[in-house]
């Protein structure tokens, strides 16, 4: 929901309450105005009765004409009490006042058929009609009670309606407006002392959670140009470093290619230490490599791409890395998926990139234990991946490490320098690719290569 939804909802809810208080009060402000009207025209009727008997009248029926004539004050009252009758009840009772009085009907005479009202003295007639009123009266004052208690009861209602309206809006404003706002608060404030993974802990649909959402991507940003700024500023120190490494070792390098390039030749074709000789100028070609790849290092990769076997450049790496396993003592077990398709990839570096995964695995492992290299393709939305998976037995990775991987100059080696992992993930990021690592501590590391096969080999892919 969004805030402006929210706050409609709020608006109406208000409106609500403020609707029904208003005809609450409406209705109990109309129902005393009728009853204080019905009590005062009762009461004003009481007073005209009064005035009427005021003056002395024949007390039987048949005396009025032995008399004085009626008083002009008495047929006034008289005749405003018939005036201002509210029920048939009443005009009847008063049209037997005035029959008693010796006063003319208002209809001035009897329909045919129609029966004379029996005679009757003043005092009945006046009797009947002060009682009639009193029973106005006790019914209206029974009405007055039954309204002050219905009356009351509103009062109550509207109150607790008030009342509750205002703390479901507090609570409603607290939730919906202050905590946001407070939380938001917070976490910038901890986000502006450079703590760039801290987040917001806002994740509503409505415009605050947008807002926190942005301001996460925001961090999240800075974070990663933080990273890439730290990043650049290292493999500067890493290109003066290589300069003077590369200007030392590259000299001994070139002395030892020829020295075992010599030897070589001089050997019979078919003298064993050939191969030995062989591995030697390849390592030292590999090594002058690594070298100049040191010397790029703070620099963009640039790649010479051609369509290579997967298999193949696996093979290649756990051939180099044989009389090493040997020696420590460690099994090789090589899982190659079939008919893998080719993949444009620069070759030289990427079997660099292998041979970084293969040694840290070596180093993580134990005497006897077995690593695995497994060649598969995965499709994660329809886009087939080329995969190379490392698997080591080692003691696994603490959680806490695993963000810092790729950082450069972060190891974990007492011997390392932190350069490998950091130097794979910008060769295989420049293949457009990605490599991910997943451990536990006991349980061994597994560091997963994916590279996007060429064009025109989906066909040859299988999943595994």
């Amino acid at each position: 929901m969004t805030l402006r939804s929210k706050l409609t909802l709020m608006f109406l809810g208000a409106m609500q309450v403020a609707f029904l208080t208003a005809v609450g009060t409406f209705w109990a402000v109309q129902s005393w105005q009728l009853l204080a009207d019905d009590l005062t025209v009762i009461q004003e009727q009481n007073l005209r009765l009064e005035r009427t008997l005021e003056v002395p009248v024949p007390r039987a029926p048949g005396e009025a004409t032995a008399r004085q004539p009626i008083h002009s004050r008495t047929v006034r009252s008289f005749l405003a009490l018939r005036h201002h009758a509210q029920t048939l009840e009443e005009a009847d009772l008063i049209e037997s006042l005035g029959s008693a009085l010796g006063l003319p009907s208002r209809r001035g005479g009897r329909r045919a058929g129609e029966r004379a009202a029996p005679p009757s003295s003043v005092p009945d007639a006046a009797g009947r009609l002060k009682r009639f009123y009193r029973a106005q009266m006790n019914a209206l004052h029974g009405h007055a009670r039954f309204v002050t208690r219905l009356s009351t009861g509103l009062v109550v209602a509207i109150v607790g309606l008030v009342l509750a309206g205002m703390m479901a809006y507090f609570a409603a404003i607290r939730v919906w407006l202050v905590r946001p706002l407070q939380a938001i608060g917070r976490a910038t404030g901890v986000i502006s002392t450079g703590d760039l993974e801290h987040r917001v802990p806002v994740a509503g649909r409505d415009e605050f959670g947008a807002l926190a959402r942005s301001i996460n991507s925001m961090a999240a940003s800075l974070a990663e140009n933080q990273r890439r700024l730290l990043a650049a500023e290292r493999f500067a120190m890493v290109g003066e470093m290589a300069a003077y490494v590369a200007h030392n070792i590259r000299n001994p390098l070139a002395s030892i290619r020829t020295t075992a390039q010599a030897e070589m030749l001089d050997l019979p074709a078919e003298d064993p230490r050939r191969a030995s000789f062989r591995d030697i100028v390849t390592a030292t070609d590999r090594l002058e490599s690594w070298v100049g790849d040191l010397l790029r290092f703070s620099s963009p990769v640039t790649l010479e791409r051609t369509p290579e076997s997967v298999n193949d450049l696996v093979e290649r790496c756990a051939d180099l890395a044989r009389p090493q396993l040997t020696q420590r003592r460690l099994r090789l077990d090589l899982t190659l998926a079939p008919a893998l398709a080719p993949v444009s990839l620069d070759r030289n570096k990427m079997e660099q990139v292998v041979s970084v995964l293969l040694g840290n695995a070596m180093d993580a492992s134990p005497a006897g234990a077995t690593i695995r290299i497994i060649s598969l393709v995965r499709r994660p939305d329809h886009a087939p991946l080329a995969c190379i998976r490392v698997e080591d037995e080692g003691k696994g990775i603490p959680q806490e490490r695993l963000g810092k991987l790729f950082t450069l100059f972060a190891t974990g080696k007492k011997s390392g320098t932190g350069l490998g992992l950091a130097l794979a993930q910008k060769i295989v990021t420049a293949h457009d690719g990605a490599i991910t690592v997943t451990s536990n501590e006991g349980a061994g590391t597994a560091v997963e290569i994916s590279l996007p096969v060429a064009e025109g080999s989906t066909r040859a892919c299988r999943p595994s």
